[in-house]
């Protein structure tokens, strides 16, 4: 929500810093992160884990996709932080492919 007509990005409200922060970047992992903002709206968005400790991780993603310097970095309670896993949304049927097992023959 940051713009170059002088608007501030939304603070996050759930945003901690731990108290020993790891100084280099510990990796490049997707995860799902549930962002409250200041003004209380609650949401879990796609980022990507890049530095961590046992209780925080710091999270990045880009407020605007089309924007690379939109890119943001906060720490957040690792109970605020799930990895993402894609074999939960099984992957697009490819036609004259199988079906898989358990799964319901189209019509």
């Amino acid at each position: 929500m940051s713009g170059g007509s002088g608007e501030r990005a939304r603070e996050v409200a759930n945003r901690e810093i731990p108290a020993h922060v790891p100084v280099k970047p510990q990796g490049s992992i997707l995860v799902v992160a549930r962002v409250v903002w200041s003004d209380g709206v609650e949401e879990w968005r796609a980022a990507r884990a890049v530095r961590w400790t046992s209780t925080h991780v710091m999270v990045a993603w880009k407020d605007d996709e089309k924007d690379p310097r939109s890119e943001r970095y906060e720490w957040l309670r690792a109970g605020d932080v799930t990895r993402s896993v894609s074999w939960l949304i099984p992957p697009p049927e490819r036609p004259g492919a199988k079906p898989a097992i358990g799964a319901t023959p189209a019509t």
